[in-house]
């Protein structure tokens, strides 16, 4: 070969070295893009599947209006709330006077100015020995699974005075997902009547006390009866964690309040539970068909709590609609009564049940149908909402000493704190 030759041969191999070594430059070569990680649990992240790069067909619905909605989500306030529950036989009247009020709790902490994100997690505790030691449940967004969660707590062992108190504090602390955002506001409600067990475990009350403050978790702490051990213990924490120490009688001093709306708002409740569509599996539809059911057999005052509270927390339709009180799809189904558009994509085995069978025409009618009857019921659901608060407003008195006014008691003392009113 001679120089000239040689010299070419060089050149041609120096560039495509260069075009393969610049990503720029390699246009023939695939783009490869990094896995994206996981969220961490303990991140205030929603959990949706990832993105796909865009294409030529628009997206349905429902995948449209996700970025709004998580633009709208991110510009709140958040405030993270975490029930520690002494659930032993003796805290049988303040457990069954919670499961009433939860609904009515979230609805008076999103009364915050301005209106926060929710989060509720659960923990229950009771000793060694017991059926359980704790039983817990993560913070979520969806109060009815919240409530679904609650209602799974009953009242039941105990008999000695302490409880394993340090384990159910501990867990709350130590296992579940709180955000790492130092402007979230995070607090624990820990509440029973027996002093904390000392077991010579990990789940030391006073360490997990400590991890508690490190972690930036307000414990606020409410004594069930008069119990002067226990209120030693639950006045450290308090002031260890800046959080607030009450005292309440035993059965927790909760008091219905029925109002004239009640009994219609709890009848639209349960027609808007019967106005829902599940695409899935046949396992995913019936989970999501047990939890509409539950949510249309609540009492009138839970009733009409929990569309208040849905009135409050969920964005609007679209259209200036009113914002939709249904129960949410889980497990991946979607209502088709909430997006229509997504009934093109369904395939055949995930149908909701009450439309196999049916021609596409058919289908279409029945979907547009159940649709415009829930507008109307939102709309009269959102006039009794309103309805009721303003009656509340001028006739019913807060009760000072009961567990729901405790509760709101340190919302209100460390929500001023991260800018939110009441």
């Amino acid at each position: 070969m001679d120089l000239k030759s040689l010299s070419r041969a060089v050149l041609s191999a120096a560039l495509a070295t260069t075009l393969f070594a610049t990503p720029s430059l390699a246009r023939e070569a695939p783009a490869v893009d990094a896995a994206p990680k996981p969220a961490p649990a303990s991140k205030d992240v929603r959990r949706h599947p990832v993105a796909k790069p865009p294409s030529a067909t628009p997206p349905a619905a429902p995948q449209a209006k996700e970025p709004q909605d998580a633009q709208a989500l991110a510009a709140k306030p958040r405030i993270e709330v975490v029930f520690v529950l002494d659930t032993t036989g003796s805290m049988s009247g303040l457990l069954e006077g919670a499961k009433r009020k939860i609904f009515s709790i979230a609805s008076r902490i999103a009364q915050g100015r301005p209106t926060p994100h929710l989060k509720v997690g659960l923990v229950a505790y009771r000793d060694v020995g017991d059926d359980y030691v704790t039983k817990r449940f993560d913070l979520s967004d969806d109060l009815d699974t919240v409530f679904a969660n609650l209602r799974k707590f009953e009242a039941g062992g105990g008999g000695d005075a302490p409880e394993h108190v340090g384990r159910g504090l501990g867990e709350a602390v130590s296992k579940l997902s709180w955000s790492q955002d130092r402007s979230v506001m995070k607090a624990i409600f820990l509440v029973g009547d027996a002093p904390p067990a000392q077991r010579n475990d990990d789940w030391d009350f006073k360490h997990w006390s400590k991890k508690a403050k490190e972690k930036h978790i307000v414990v606020n702490t409410v004594r069930c009866g008069q119990d002067a051990e226990t209120e030693v213990s639950w006045r450290y924490v308090a002031k260890l964690t800046d959080g607030t120490f009450d005292s309440i009688d035993q059965s927790g001093g909760m008091v219905a309040v029925a109002t004239p709306y009640d009994a219609e708002l709890a009848k639209v409740n349960s027609e808007l539970a019967s106005k829902t569509l599940y695409t899935g599996r046949k396992e995913i539809q019936a989970e999501n068909r047990v939890r509409a059911e539950s949510m249309a057999k609540l009492a009138p005052e839970a009733a009409a709590e929990r569309i208040s509270f849905m009135k409050k927390t969920r964005a609007a339709g679209s259209g200036g609609a009113p914002a939709s009180s249904a129960p949410k799809a889980v497990g991946g189904a979607v209502d088709l009564v909430e997006a229509p558009a997504a009934l093109a994509s369904v395939s055949a085995d995930d149908m909701p049940s009450e439309l196999k069978g049916l021609s596409a025409e058919a289908q279409v009618a029945k979907v547009k149908q159940l649709s415009e009857e829930k507008k109307t019921l939102e709309k009269k659901a959102e006039k009794l909402a309103a309805d009721r608060e303003a009656w509340l407003a001028k006739n019913a008195p807060e009760k000072e000493d009961a567990f729901d006014a405790n509760v709101m008691k340190g919302v209100k003392t460390q929500a001023a704190r991260y800018g939110i009113a009441y």
